[in-house]
């Protein structure tokens, strides 16, 4: 007896796994929250400097970090906007999504190490992209 598969509506649109809508949310609000962070430094560094300079912003690293040049903030806005924007392919279950994804994840783990001497391995942020990336992986039979 021969089997015939039944072809689906071409018109019908696929159905985007919980787990992808899940990973694609995240990304959106941490991936959103650091171009919006690095948009703000790129545009009023100067007048950041100047509330560190006067003690009344202070954390941790703070001297570190206001002591890169702003090309720092403009290389980390613009490839956040790329992991934004793999994100947004993602959710609309599109492959190039992971590739501009993934490529913007590796390139954020190793942009710092031009910019800061004497910076160690960055094992929870590595952990983090290490994360998503395979959990997208997983979800690449989902999208064309």
């Amino acid at each position: 007896m021969e089997q015939y598969e039944i072809n689906k509506d071409p018109n019908e649109q696929s159905k985007r796994p919980e787990l992808l809508s899940v990973l694609c949310i995240l990304t959106f609000i941490g991936s959103g929250l650091v171009v919006i962070s690095n948009l703000y430094l790129l545009t009023s560094l100067s007048s950041v400097r100047e509330l560190a300079a006067s003690g009344d912003l202070l954390f941790p690293g703070m001297d570190k970090l206001l002591s890169v040049d702003k090309a720092y903030f403009l290389i980390g806005f613009i490839l956040s906007s790329i992991s934004l924007f793999g994100a947004y392919n993602m959710w609309k279950l599109k492959k190039i999504g992971f590739h501009l994804y993934t490529i913007a994840q590796i390139l954020l783990l190793i942009v710092p190490y031009f910019y800061f001497t004497n910076i160690g391995f960055p094992y929870f942020g590595f952990l983090i992209s290490a994360s998503f990336v395979i959990l997208y992986g997983k979800n690449l039979k989902y999208m064309s």
